[in-house]
């Protein structure tokens, strides 16, 4: 099975040797695709689940790997889980592709537990410009003050503007500040992946180029910990 993310297991392997995560502990894969990384992840000694929104893909995982955990799932609303359920959460190649990525990093916050670990890893924009960073952060507070209005809903969960990422990639410092001062995490490492990415690398939801500008994108990986007291 093709493994759909730049790096492969050798993105998740040094994510998770930051994260540190003790044997047995209980892991969330939020976008687990096919079920690569739950079977991974399992096999190395954690107790791995996943929840994707695409049913194609879940089916897929269950048949190739019938002894993984895996279900239909939202990562911005994640009702089926208490709060304070899972050591770790991992996302890999996925929180970019989501309507409301901020949500899914609430709802992330919420089902972790004290001192649990966070794990992204996705496309950023390596040398974004401030005039776009402003404009991205203006037009997410234009739209967060937008009246909803009867029926906005009809037609499936609306994408909405955030400050910290755009165009299906993130920008690093906006994002750092997203999950420290909103989340209250501490951002434990940030790290470009190293890879160089080709177009067979990248998603096609990811535009390469804005405004007629040919986009430098990289892979990076995120760690962070949800305090403990």
């Amino acid at each position: 099975m093709t493994i759909a993310r730049p790096g492969g297991f050798g993105v998740t392997n040094r994510a998770l040797e930051i994260a540190n995560y003790k044997m047995g502990s209980r892991i969330l894969d939020i976008g687990c695709g096919e079920g690569d990384t739950v079977d991974h992840l399992n096999r190395i000694g954690l107790d791995a689940e996943g929840i994707d929104i695409n049913l194609a893909k879940i089916d897929t995982a269950k048949k190739e790997y019938p002894d993984i955990h895996v279900k239909f799932g939202d990562g911005g609303f994640m009702d089926d889980y208490m709060s304070y359920t899972f050591d770790g959460i991992i996302s890999e190649c996925a929180l970019s592709t989501m309507p409301q990525p901020d949500e899914a990093l609430h709802e992330a916050y919420c089902v972790l537990k004290k001192g649990g670990r966070l794990i992204i890893t996705d496309y950023y924009e390596k040398d974004p410009e401030e005039q776009q960073l402003k404009a991205v952060a203006i037009e997410a507070v234009r739209q967060a003050r937008m009246p909803h209005n009867e029926g906005d809903c009809d037609a499936g969960t609306p994408s909405h503007f955030t400050s910290f990422c755009f165009g299906g990639a993130f920008f690093k410092e906006p994002l750092i500040r997203m999950i420290e001062d909103e989340l209250g995490m501490k951002v434990l490492a940030f790290e470009d992946a190293g890879i160089e990415l080709g177009p067979e690398e990248i998603y096609t939801e990811v535009k390469t180029e804005t405004a007629g500008k040919k986009r430098n994108l990289g892979y990076f990986i995120l760690v962070a910990q949800k305090a403990i007291v």
